[in-house]
């Protein structure tokens, strides 16, 4: 098989500067893959010289190209079917599938742990699953090393997600975009359709936040459990030379506990506050949600950009009224408007997406116009009228609104209306509700609450979450167990440390074919970089190459009728 790559080289010095290609790894990967395929013998006695270098450094280990995007997504081949990962993705999770198959973050942690304390244990059985269990933990190191010590907070929050996304379920896991953002969450596992918010700090700054809005929609709808993994990084040094230890958290939101955690500070009760009209009894209120609907189009908000339209309103149909009497037309046009529009918030029945004051026109829609007097008993000209003074009656009403400003007044003046209760009245009266009331009140009632009418964020210190033993429903509070999952270290002394530990009979032979690799790459890359004149380098990359190929063979295992399977490797 040195042959094959012996005849490459040859076919790249044969060709002109201007159509080189550079050597990438994935090519070099490739390469290998070529190796794997043909079952050569054991090569014994004949053997070539192992080229091992003085010292193994972590260069030496397959880096992986940080793509946050590329790692954490899925797509559906030509629009059908099952998705899949991108390349990128499905070369990580490759290597992340190796570590405790199956497993959640916790049994994550503590393999990696094992690793790390012990990188050479004696497993026995075939060399291949020492060496892929080998290089998926020097891999995951190397990369999760170089997410944390060489991007900036926001970047390494980003790429960690799809790091993780991938660790936790090398074949579905992946994070969600922000065209999806109307989740809370970072990530999702469609093993058990499991949603998880990932949060990445400095040790010290711990928190939990974010949208309170979409917090509550999650849990009220498609997501009743929430899952948050906080991450804090206890590093020392700088740069790429930081060291020291992730620490991992977890627990869960769930729809009966999160009213109770979000109680936990005092300052997020500011959130829970509910409008007065929830006092009544649960019967009640039942039935006016279900019975008309009034409850929900008395609960409905203004537009932060709408002003108060009820005087407005309330003008316009005196006007109106007015004039038509002069016509010899008596109707009481407030009342007869109210059949066709909310004379408070000025929305139409027909669509309460259209408001008064603010159609695309300084006229009626003449759709809904036409209906409006349909209905009025008018005879000869008295339509033709009628339209001349409500679009004469509008013209004026339009300049009222402007002159009216106070952009959001009609909001000001609902929040007014609905006269919110005390922090603690409306705790205590939501988790009265969230007992006894149908989901769908319940739903109402949340989504009624000032922190999600003015879209806050809530915020829960470290200290808050250490708290949570107190609540009341622990019931899958803490899905690993306890508050505290575990700790993983990384930088790139530790990871020297295990790459020499790592060095056994086996393990070194597989080393021993990476340098030739690096040294591969490199020599070929300067070949063609001078122009292809320096034989030279030349000869040395087709000597790597043999080294490869005779590499390969050593490691083979074809008296058991296996071949060895490297990890990022497709046999």
């Amino acid at each position: 098989m040195s042959d094959f790559i012996k005849d490459m080289f040859i076919e790249v010095r044969e060709k002109p500067v201007e159509k080189t290609t550079e050597v990438t790894p994935s090519l070099l990967m490739k390469l290998i893959e070529e190796i794997l395929e043909v079952p050569l013998p054991v090569v014994k006695e004949e053997r070539r010289k192992q080229k091992i270098p003085d010292k193994l450094t972590i260069d030496l280990i397959p880096t992986l190209p940080i793509a946050e995007i590329g790692w954490g997504s899925l797509t559906t081949p030509d629009g059908e079917g099952k998705m899949v990962r991108l390349e990128a993705g499905q070369q990580l999770a490759t290597f992340l599938n190796n570590i405790a198959p199956g497993g959640d973050m916790k049994d994550k942690i503590v393999a990696l742990n094992e690793y790390y304390a012990n990188p050479m244990p004696d497993l026995g059985g075939p060399p291949g699953e020492q060496i892929a269990r080998t290089i998926s933990n020097l891999v995951f190191y190397k990369t999760l090393t170089n997410i944390i010590t060489n991007f900036n907070a926001s970047s390494a929050g980003f790429a960690f997600e799809s790091f993780l996304a991938v660790l936790l379920d090398a074949e579905t896991g992946r994070q969600i975009p922000a065209s999806e953002g109307s989740t809370i969450a970072d990530i999702v596992l469609d093993k058990g359709g499991r949603p998880i918010s990932l949060k990445l700090y400095r040790e010290g700054s711990l928190k939990v936040g974010g949208s309170y809005k979409q917090l509550v929609q999650d849990l009220t709808g498609k997501y009743p459990v929430m899952e948050y993994i906080v991450v804090t990084k206890d590093l020392s040094g700088s740069g790429l030379e930081q060291t020291g230890k992730l620490n991992f958290y977890g627990f869960n939101f769930t729809l009966n506990n999160f009213l109770q955690i979000l109680a936990l500070k005092p300052k997020e009760l500011e959130l829970l506050r509910i409008p007065s009209v929830f006092r009544a009894p649960v019967e009640e209120l039942e039935r006016r949600l279900q019975e008309g609907g009034d409850l929900k189009s008395f609960l409905e908000i203004p537009a932060a950009t709408f002003v108060d339209l009820a005087p407005i309103i309330q003008n316009y149909a005196d006007a109106i009224t007015a004039a038509m009497e002069k016509a010899d037309i008596e109707i009481d046009m407030y009342g007869h408007l109210s059949k066709y529009m909310n004379m408070k918030t000025g929305q139409l029945a027909a669509n309460p997406k259209i408001r008064f004051g603010y159609f695309n026109s300084n006229r009626w829609p003449r759709g809904i116009l036409k209906t409006i007097i349909a209905d009025l008993s008018l005879e000869a000209d008295q339509p033709a009228a009628l339209v001349n003074i409500m679009d004469t009656g509008y013209e004026k009403a339009l300049e009222a609104r402007k002159r009216a400003g106070g952009r959001g007044s009609a909001r000001k003046a609902k929040f007014k209306e609905l006269k919110f209760m005390t922090d603690r009245q409306s705790y205590r009266r939501l988790l009265e509700l969230q007992q006894k009331a149908s989901p769908e009140l319940f739903q109402a009632a949340m989504a009624s609450t000032e922190g999600y009418l003015k879209t806050k964020q809530f915020e829960l210190s470290k200290g808050d979450l250490g708290k949570l033993g107190g609540i009341e429903d622990q019931e899958n509070l803490y899905p690993y167990g306890d508050f505290g999952i575990g700790t993983i270290n990384i930088g790139s002394a530790g990871l020297q440390d295990m790459l020499d530990a790592s060095i056994g009979e086996v393990n070194n032979a597989i080393f021993a074919i990476f340098n030739d690799l690096k040294n591969l790459s490199t020599h070929l890359n300067e070949y063609v970089a001078g122009g292809l004149k320096d034989d030279a380098l030349a000869v040395d990359a087709q000597d790597e190459a043999e080294n490869i190929a005779a590499g390969t063979e050593e490691i083979r295992s074809p008296g058991e009728g296996e071949q060895l399977s490297l990890p990022g490797i497709e046999e």
